[in-house]
């Protein structure tokens, strides 16, 4: 019964293998070995790319937005770890965080930026999103007819 079973031939694992292997050259001219793993040829996957905005602006104007992670950062002047909280793969509890430039806002559904001149809102096809959007809009109109031009804005 040992003769009718197949030998283990690790040859063939180290070929598979092998041919996955990359050399890439380090800045002072040595080559180093790594290898990729499976789907990702010779690439880390970082972050999900460009991710649907809504833009409220100081007259109540609305626009849709695509950006990623690192044109928001730049955008509203925050760091990394301020925008995991508003990451949709992740449950944090609420909170809301006061920053120089912006006000981070996580409230269940609704995930914000709030700056000085706009909102930034998560594109969402939940119904309190867009709830939250037609809301916010209303409001902003309202109070600039009522108060005239010279109405100051969430943080102004």
């Amino acid at each position: 019964m040992e003769g009718s079973q197949t030998s283990y031939q690790p040859h063939s694992m180290n070929t598979s293998v092998s041919s996955r292997n990359i050399v890439r050259r380090n800045t002072d001219g040595n080559a180093t070995n790594s290898i990729q793993g499976p789907g990702f040829p010779g690439r880390k996957k970082r972050g999900h790319g460009s991710r649907s905005w809504i833009e409220i602006d100081q007259y109540g104007n609305s626009k849709t937005l695509e950006l990623d992670k690192a044109a928001l950062m730049r955008y509203c002047s925050l760091p990394a770890r301020d925008l995991r909280l508003l990451d949709p793969l992740f449950i944090y509890p609420s909170a809301i965080l006061g920053r120089e430039k912006a006000i981070v806002v996580n409230l269940e559904q609704i995930r914000c930026i709030i700056t000085a001149d706009e909102v930034i809102l998560m594109n969402s096809l939940d119904g309190c999103v867009v709830q939250y959007k037609s809301e916010l809009c209303k409001r902003i109109q309202n109070s600039r007819d009522q108060a005239g031009n010279d109405i100051t804005y969430l943080c102004r």
